[in-house]
C-alpha cells in the first residue's frame, strides 16, 4: 500500500482532533494496525507461498476488516477500515481466482473496489480494477478486462498501479479480434518506459501484490504475453531479452515458464515447431504442478501443433507429457 498516506494509528489521531477530543489510542485503533500489519507481511510472501496457505489468511483478515469496519467510529477511523477492506478484499478476489472461484472472486472485486471508493483510496480502487481485469481476461473477456484496466488507469493516475493496469490494457487489445499489433507494442511500450522512469522505492518485486509499486521487469513481461498473442515475434522477442534474463536472476521461475508458454504458442500458431516444442518442454520443466497462467498457453500451443503436425514424433511426446502434467493437477 501507498507508504505515503497517513498511518492507521495517525487517522485516528487526526480524528479526535478535529472532534476536539483528545489523543489516545483505542482499541480499534491497535486492532486496526494489527490487520494491517499482518496483510502488509501477507502481501510480501504472497508470491512465494502456496494458497492453501494464503487464502485461509486472507479469509481472516477480510473477516476482521468488516467487524471493525461495522464499529461505531468516527469517519475516518471508518474510512481507514474500508480502505483495509478493499486493500484485504482485492488480494482475495485474486486468491479465490486462482482456486476456479471464479464468481466469487468477481463479487469480491466489485466489492473492493465500492470500498476503496468509500474510503476515498485511490490505490484501493485502482487495484481492484486491475485485478478484475485480469480476472475477466484470463476468463476470456478481454472487453471486459479493457473497459476495466482503463478504468483502473484514470481513478488512480500518477500511480504505479496505473501503469500495472495500461500493462493489463496491453495484453486486452492484444486479446480482442483484431487487435492490431502495431498499438498493442505502443501500449506495451508506454507501460514499460512509465515503469522504468519509478523511483526505486516504487519497483516493487516482480509478482508483488503492493499497489504502490510495480517492477518494470513485470511490466516486460506483461509487454511479451501481450506482443506474443498479437502475433508481434520481433517485439515479443525485445520484451523477452529484456524480461526473460532479469526473471530468472531474480529466481522467479513461474514468470519465466508463463512467458515460454505464451512464446510457444506464438511459435507454434507460425509453423515453428521446434521453437515452440522446446520452449513449451522448458515451461513444463520449471512449472511443475499444473497452474492457469502455464496451463492456458500450453493448451493453445498443442491445439496449433495438432492441427498441422499431429503425426510428428517430437509433438506426439509431448502431447503426453502435458496430459500427464495436467492430471497431477488433480493429485495435489
Amino acid at each position: 500500500m501507498d507508504t505515503a498516506a497517513p498511518s492507521r494509528r495517525q487517522l485516528a489521531a487526526l480524528a479526535a482532533l478535529a472532534a476536539g477530543g483528545t489523543v489516545t489510542m483505542s482499541p480499534f485503533v491497535d486492532e486496526l494496525a494489527d490487520v494491517d500489519t499482518r496483510f502488509r507481511v501477507l502481501v510480501a510472501e504472497y508470491e512465494d507461498i502456496p494458497l492453501t496457505e494464503s487464502l485461509p489468511r486472507l479469509n481472516g483478515l477480510y473477516a476482521e476488516a468488516v467487524r471493525l469496519s461495522e464499529r461505531r467510529v468516527a469517519p475516518a477511523q471508518r474510512r481507514a477500515a474500508g480502505a483495509t477492506m478493499a486493500h484485504v478484499g482485492a488480494l482475495r478476489a485474486d486468491a479465490l481466482f486462482n482456486t476456479n472461484r471464479i464468481d466469487q472472486a468477481r463479487r469480491l472485486a466489485e466489492a473492493a473496489y465500492r470500498h476503496g471508493r468509500s474510503a476515498g483510496d485511490t490505490l484501493a480502487v485502482g487495484y481492484a480494477r486491475k485485478i478484475a481485469g485480469m480476472i475477466e481476461l484470463y476468463e476470456e473477456q478481454p472487453g471486459s478486462a479493457l473497459r476495466l484496466a482503463v478504468d483502473g488507469q484514470r481513478r488512480a493516475t500518477g500511480t504505479p498501479v496505473a501503469i500495472a493496469a495500461l500493462a493489463l490494457q496491453a495484453r486486452a487489445v492484444a486479446a480482442l479480434p483484431g487487435g492490431h499489433p502495431g498499438e498493442v507494442a505502443r501500449i506495451a511500450d508506454r507501460a514499460i518506459c512509465q515503469a522504468f522512469a519509478l523511483p526505486a522505492e516504487q519497483r516493487g518485486t516482480p509478482g508483488g501484490e503492493d499497489p504502490g509499486a510495480v517492477h518494470p521487469v513485470e511490466v516486460a513481461y506483461h509487454g511479451l504475453i501481450a506482443a506474443a498473442a498479437a502475433g508481434n515475434h520481433n517485439a515479443a522477442m525485445d520484451y523477452a531479452n529484456v524480461a526473460l534474463p532479469a526473471l530468472t536472476a531474480m529466481d522467479r521461475p513461474g514468470f519465466v515458464a508463463v512467458a515460454l508458454a505464451h512464446l510457444a504458442a506464438a511459435d507454434a500458431r507460425r509453423g515453428d515447431v521446434e521453437a515452440a516444442l522446446d520452449r513449451a518442454g522448458t515451461a513444463l520443466d520449471l512449472a511443475p504442478r499444473p497452474f492457469r497462467a502455464v496451463g492456458r498457453p500450453l493448451e493453445a500451443t498443442l491445439l496449433a501443433l495438432r492441427a498441422d503436425h499431429a503425426t510428428t514424433d517430437g509433438v506426439r511426446t509431448f502431447v503426453a507429457r502435458a496430459r500427464a502434467w495436467k492430471q497431477a493437477e488433480n493429485m495435489v
